[in-house]
C-alpha cells in the first residue's frame, strides 16, 4: 500500500519500534493466552475484544477483560494469571516478516532506533530471548512498567520517553514510528511523529487511514520515503 495522496512524507533520522505484533510475531500467542484464561468463566476472546486491547499496558487489558466481562475475579488476580500463561505461551517468538532485514539495514547505517513496548520488562526480556543476536542494534527499550512512563498507549508518553532517551535528543518530528495496533497509531501521532502502520488484516480500514503510511508487511518498506537509506545489495550485516 502506498501513502494517501495528500500526505506528505517528511525527513527521519530516528526509528522508534513497537514490539508484540510490529518486530514480533506474538499476537496469535497473546491470543491464545488470553483464551485459555476466558474458557473458565464461559467467555470468548472475540477480536473486536482483542482489538480493543491490543497495544494497552497489561495492568490496563487485564482490567478492562475483568470490567467488560464482569468477571468473577479481581483485575489484580486476573493480571498475575495473564502473566503466567504469556510466560508459558512466549518460549519461542518469530519475528514478523521483514523485520531482520530492516533493523540490520538501519543499524549498519547507523540510524538510531529505539523500542517502544506496553509489554513489562520481563516479559519483553522473555520473548526477545531467541532473538538477543538482534538486541544490540537498538539503543535503548521502553517498556509499559518504566518508570519513568506516566501514561500507556494510546497516550504519546512511552514514545515521547523512547525519543527523549537518544542522545542527543530528536525532535517528535524526526522520529519515525512503526506500529501494528490503532492504539499504538494514535499515541504516536498524538506524539507528533509519523507512523508507519503495519496492522493485522482485520483491522477495519477506517481505523487505519490516519496513518502517514499502511503496509501490508515490514518487507514492503522503502526507507527512502523518509529519508533513510535505501535498501542496496552489499551483504547484509550481521552480528557475532
Amino acid at each position: 500500500m502506498s501513502p494517501a495522496q495528500d500526505k506528505c512524507l517528511h525527513k527521519v533520522t530516528h526509528c522508534i519500534f513497537d514490539n508484540d505484533g510490529t518486530l514480533m510475531d506474538t499476537e496469535k500467542q497473546y491470543e491464545i493466552a488470553v483464551s485459555n484464561l476466558l474458557r473458565p468463566y464461559g467467555e470468548k476472546y472475540t477480536y473486536d475484544l482483542k482489538l480493543q486491547c491490543m497495544g494497552m499496558p497489561t495492568p490496563k487489558s487485564t482490567r478492562f477483560l475483568v470490567e467488560k466481562l464482569k468477571l468473577p475475579i479481581d483485575g489484580a488476580t486476573f493480571e498475575q494469571m495473564f502473566n503466567t500463561e504469556v510466560h508459558r505461551q512466549m518460549g519461542k517468538v518469530e519475528l514478523m516478516p521483514g523485520v531482520k532485514d530492516l533493523i540490520l539495514h538501519l543499524h549498519n547505517h547507523r540510524v538510531p532506533m529505539a523500542i517502544g513496548t506496553s509489554a513489562q520488562r520481563k516479559v519483553f526480556v522473555h520473548k526477545a530471548g531467541s532473538h538477543c543476536d538482534l538486541m544490540p542494534a537498538f539503543r535503548h527499550i521502553v517498556c509499559g512498567d518504566d518508570p519513568e512512563l506516566v501514561h500507556g498507549k494510546p497516550a504519546p508518553d512511552i514514545f515521547l520517553l523512547a525519543a527523549s532517551r537518544f542522545k542527543p535528543k530528536p525532535k517528535p518530528q524526526c522520529c519515525l514510528v512503526f506500529e501494528d495496533s490503532p492504539i499504538g497509531k494514535q499515541a504516536a501521532l498524538a506524539a507528533g511523529m509519523q507512523v508507519v502502520m503495519i496492522p493485522d488484516p482485520r483491522v477495519p480500514e477506517e481505523q487505519t487511514k490516519d496513518a502517514t503510511i499502511v503496509l501490508r508487511s515490514m518487507a514492503d518498506f522503502q526507507p527512502e520515503l523518509f529519508g533513510l537509506p535505501p535498501y542496496d545489495n552489499c551483504d547484509r550485516f550481521t552480528f557475532g
